[in-house]
């Protein structure tokens, strides 16, 4: 008994210590503690990137972006570059070779007809340069049933035609001359309007994209160049026709009714190619440039710019008959991908709350939240489990007092390994510092530690249970020797009792 004794003080010594020493490893670590399953871990990048540059440098969004949502592996059989570009929620979902130079072909017709569209009105009449066919290359493609004369007057609006549908050299000089005096004039403008859409990769060498060494572009800044001229309601319907008849001028009637060129968007000439979805495009050929072409489709709320450079085409055994077009052929195959395989996601709302933040010295803990709505594309079967949510806190951590409405992190939306969106988080409400309230805030070390505390915790449970264990065997090891006295004792007395 004496030796139970013993360890029932040393265990009694053992707690004592415990209750001391806890609060004081749990104080010494209130500034290192983890955060507990409501707060919000604040993890540091690896590269210190500007906020709203991650999305790009490391990401998809916008057409700057670095990182491909569905990378940049290659796709298609023969392209050489390939761009695809969701409008509505800015987002690059494939490229290929994106900022590769290449040969842009007649796509140069393009931002010939986005300069036309800003600098003329569409009744505008021209009339056509004498000697025009003199400067048009002998075998091109010139305004369809019969070519333009010296002197004739035609509207702008029937060249911009002939020159976006069936890809009318001819047209493309008297549109040249009309606004610039000369086409070196305009390839001037040609050149100075792309840069100013940022496309630094371009430069044409001629306004026809004929003929010319010099001519260079890349996929993403044919992409650029399209989304800028499809805001032009002008352009944008020439874009997207079908067919179009030149009426009656001077010095030709009758011109028969042409159609377009890109099968994608007409079935009438070839229907293979033709898809619903395509609203608008502009195809090129030349043996020495390959096979390109530019495409906008839409279907449901996704809208997208895609662009093919530098497709193979391949022919028949008599040499003239296309067995594979290459670039209709594989624009066909990149626009089912880019509608079979993605979707849109509101991925961050506004006004929504986000997560809750530590707040060091703060009564509580800080509820950030978004002030804008985020979409993006996101792969058809992708869940919102799966993309991750990466926060920096402003300054490197919080502190309080928090106002409403201040800047207190930055979200890096990731998924798989592209940013897919920066925003920033905003206090939802005010956190004071906790001793200005009067109320006494614990500190989460005293639970989340696993150092010393947690040690002493679990070594001051074990002194518990083995001190109980104790205290109850003493406890009925006292009663049973008092039933034992009283026994002894009952029997002394009946023994003098019968003596």
């Amino acid at each position: 008994m004496k030796k139970l004794k013993c360890i029932c003080l040393i265990l009694s010594a053992l707690l004592l210590m415990q209750s001391v020493i806890v609060p004081m490893a749990a104080e010494a670590e209130t500034m290192q503690t983890e955060p507990t399953e409501t707060e919000q871990t604040l993890t540091p990048l690896t590269e210190e990137l500007p906020f709203g540059t991650v999305c790009i440098q490391k990401g998809c969004r916008t057409i700057n972006g670095m990182a491909p949502l569905a990378g940049s592996e290659k796709k298609l059989d023969t392209a050489q570059s390939v761009f695809l570009f969701e409008t509505n929620s800015n987002t690059v979902v494939y490229a290929y070779n994106p900022d590769l130079k290449l040969h842009p072909g007649t796509l140069a017709k393009i931002v010939m007809a986005l300069i036309v569209v800003e600098n003329c009105g569409m009744d505008d009449l021209v009339t056509v340069t004498e000697g025009i066919q003199s400067y048009v290359p002998a075998g091109v493609n010139k305004v369809q049933s019969e070519s333009l004369k010296s002197n004739e007057e035609i509207k702008v609006k029937d060249l911009l035609y002939s020159l976006l549908l069936v890809n009318a050299n001819d047209a493309a000089v008297a549109l040249a001359h009309h606004v610039s005096g000369t086409t070196a004039a305009f390839l001037e403008l040609m050149n100075k309007r792309v840069k100013q859409m940022g496309c630094t990769n371009t430069e044409f060498g001629n306004v026809s994209g004929l003929y010319t060494a010099v001519s260079n572009s890349t996929a993403r800044d044919m992409a650029r160049i399209v989304m800028e001229a499809i805001k032009n309601e002008n352009f944008k319907e020439i874009f997207g026709a079908k067919s179009y008849q030149i009426p009656d001028t001077n010095m030709v009637q009758g011109r028969k009714e042409f159609k377009t060129q890109n099968y994608m968007i007409d079935d009438s000439t070839l229907q293979d190619f033709y898809d619903s979805r395509v609203t608008g495009g502009f195809a090129s050929y030349y043996e020495s440039y390959g096979a390109s072409i530019v495409c906008t489709a839409e279907y449901k709320n996704m809208n997208y710019i895609a662009v093919i450079l530098g497709a193979t085409r391949t022919f028949a055994e008599n040499g003239w008959q296309p067995v594979n077009y290459g670039n209709f052929n594989e624009m066909a195959s990149l626009l089912e991908y880019a509608f079979n395989s993605f979707k849109i996601n509101r991925i961050i709302y506004e006004d929504m709350a986000l997560s809750t933040f530590k707040v060091n010295g703060g009564e509580c803990n800080a509820v950030g939240q978004a002030t804008v709505n985020v979409d993006s594309v996101v792969p058809i079967n992708a869940q919102m489990k799966n993309i991750q949510m990466n926060y920096k806190a402003v300054g490197g951590g919080l502190s309080a007092p928090i106002k409403k409405d201040q800047l207190i992190a930055t979200l890096e939306v990731v998924y798989r390994t592209s940013v897919l969106a920066e925003v920033e988080v905003y206090a939802m409400s005010d956190v004071k510092p906790a001793d200005k309230t009067g109320v006494t805030i614990r500190s989460a070390a005293v639970e989340g530690s696993k150092a010393p505390s947690g040690l002493l915790s679990a070594l001051g449970t074990i002194c518990v249970i083995v001190l109980g264990a104790a205290i109850a065997y003493m406890t009925f090891n006292a009663y049973m020797r008092t039933r034992i006295r009283a026994r002894r004792k009952k029997r002394r007395s009946q023994r003098r009792r019968s003596n």
